[in-house]
């Protein structure tokens, strides 16, 4: 294609790259349990696959049914893709204090990570890190709210 100008040029390249960035987020909505079912909210998209958040219970670290059912779908997603590093973030909601919170956090993203290496992705291919209540998804003052920040998040540190 032979541009005229290069402001078509620029447009273009712009209206390209937003189209691409909308198509590789997955539509869905919130389950009626909470839990995310492929929402923006719930998942981190890329273009190798996305990755969905798991949660917990209060005050628990245990990998819950439907956390199973996600880690599983995460699992196939890595082992998929050879050189996909992973960081495991654990979240916690803002009760209880900072000091017990990162605590928490990093028993949640250990438990994520054992259960992901259970299901057969290289431990080497995994880190882990605990957020506390530092980085909340909603920061409302709700059981609603604490629901969503009691998680584990997987940000994709390699493709």
């Amino acid at each position: 294609m032979r541009w005229r100008s290069l402001g078509q040029f620029v447009l273009v390249t712009i209206m390209s790259v937003a189209l691409s960035a909308c198509a590789a987020k997955r539509g869905g909505g919130e389950g009626a349990d909470g839990e995310g079912s492929g929402s923006d909210e719930y998942s981190t998209s890329y273009g190798m696959g996305t990755l969905d958040r798991i949660f917990f219970e209060f005050d628990a670290s245990t990998i819950t049914s439907r956390a199973s059912s996600v880690l599983k779908d995460n699992a196939k997603t890595m082992k998929g893709n050879s050189k996909m590093r992973v960081l495991v973030e654990g979240h916690c909601d803002d009760r209880g204090t900072t000091e017990y919170n990162i605590a928490l956090g990093e028993r949640r993203a250990k438990a994520t990570l054992d259960y992901l290496v259970s299901l057969g992705v290289e431990r080497s291919r995994l880190d882990m890190k605990s957020w506390g209540e530092e980085r909340p998804l909603d920061t409302a003052q709700s059981e609603g709210s604490y629901k969503k920040n009691r998680r584990a998040e997987f940000v994709i540190t390699a493709k």
